[in-house]
């Protein structure tokens, strides 16, 4: 019965929603109803139920049997209309989703997945908030649980296969949730402004989704062994790429020759920058991916009982400044600035751009010792300078 449909939407929208049916409850019919499914068939239903006890008509007063005001009944017919509409009752589909859910929950380890579920999911499911379209939804833990499970890199349409069944499913269903999530709950406190100022091929790389393999492109002699074959990258005058295989196969040789590492954020930077005695000059396309930060982290530890310098290159702007800060917190403790200074800044501020207030309320909450001169002069502005300016 449509009239029962309507009462049952009423009565889901409502604070009683979760099998309250102490107390008594009134639904009043207005135009929009009748026009539904038509006048003489609501009344007709309302008559129907009436005469089987379940509620009350109150009439229009002067139209009796002509215009119904609103039908009155106690919350205890509610499980009888359920019944009678072969409708599941709202906080039974709570319940089940909630099982479901805390189900996964118990089974995640990763920390922006389980904070996802604790912070924003049960608290919306307390309210009566679900999902309508449940097998969407058991999709949609099928791939927070593949995320959950990665701990190297796959392509992104070899997970989707995997863990959803189709390569498409996950860019076409999944993919802007996953990242508005991951933007959300990855990191906390301050370092969650390095996912706001990163582009969303470099947040599914945090995640372990690749579009395409990586490539860490370097510049300098670099000794390592891949499958016993001995490389020195210092045999390429103009840089050479290794890529997610390489990376992740790589053992680090000795290499004592090493005495600064220089990252370059963007790729026009690294290509015009030229090779140096005793320098390792590498691209960081933004942020390094998981497997090159691994890469790069065991490096480092191999450096470590030599003198070795640490440099970044970047952007002269918000991005650029999370970026260092990224390298500096996860890669190289002991990195500094280069060409990314009060005095750089000046000198090609000619080419700078306006920075957009949002990012510059976000560049405001950043406190970075070594770059403060240069946020400053930014804040002072309200100017930023990309790194090609000083090719």
């Amino acid at each position: 019965m449509k009239l029962l449909d309507f009462i049952i939407d009423q009565y889901e929208r409502g604070s009683k929603w979760n099998n309250d049916t102490i107390g008594n409850a009134s639904f009043r019919v207005e135009e929009k109803h009748y026009e539904t499914i038509g006048k003489t068939t609501l009344i007709s239903e309302a008559k129907e139920l009436e005469n089987s006890g379940l509620l009350k008509i109150r009439w229009v007063k002067g139209y009796n049997n002509v215009d119904i005001e609103k039908v009155e009944y106690p919350l205890s017919n509610m499980i009888h209309f359920y019944q009678v509409c072969n409708r599941k009752p709202k906080y039974a589909i709570v319940g089940e989703q909630k099982n479901m859910v805390m189900e996964y929950f118990h089974s995640f380890k990763k920390p922006w997945i389980r904070s996802y579920i604790e912070l924003e999911v049960m608290p919306k499911l307390e309210k009566g908030y679900y999902e309508r379209n449940q097998e969407k939804m058991k999709q949609f833990y099928q791939c927070l649980s593949g995320l959950d499970q990665l701990e190297a890199p796959m392509y992104k349409r070899v997970f989707s296969k995997r863990f959803l069944n189709n390569s498409k499913t996950f860019e076409k269903e999944f993919q802007r949730s996953i990242i508005s999530i991951a933007r959300k709950y990855s990191n906390s406190g301050e370092d969650i402004l390095e996912y706001d100022s990163m582009e969303d091929s470099d947040i599914l790389n945090q995640l372990y989704i690749e579009e395409y393999s990586q490539e860490l492109y370097v510049k300098g002699s670099l000794r390592i062994e891949v499958e016993g074959n001995l490389i020195d990258t210092g045999c390429f005058p103009y840089g050479t790429v290794l890529n997610t295989q390489t990376i992740k196969n790589a053992v680090i040789l000795d290499n004592p020759h090493i005495t600064k590492i220089l990252t370059i954020e963007n790729k026009a930077n690294f290509t015009s920058e030229s090779m140096e005695e005793g320098t390792l000059i590498i691209f960081s396309h933004g942020y390094f991916s998981p497997l090159e930060r691994e890469f790069l982290k065991r490096l480092a530890e191999n450096l470590s009982e030599q003198l070795v310098s640490y440099l970044h290159s970047g952007d002269m702007d918000f991005g650029g400044v999370c970026i260092f800060r990224y390298i500096k917190n996860r890669i190289f403790p002991e990195l500094k600035p280069y060409r990314m200074d009060k005095d750089t800044f000046d000198k090609y501020i000619s080419y700078g751009e306006p920075i957009e207030e949002v990012t510059l309320e976000k560049l405001k909450r950043i406190e970075e010792p070594m770059l403060q001169d240069l946020i400053n002069a930014i804040i002072e502005t309200g100017l930023v300078i990309e790194q090609e300016a000083y090719i």
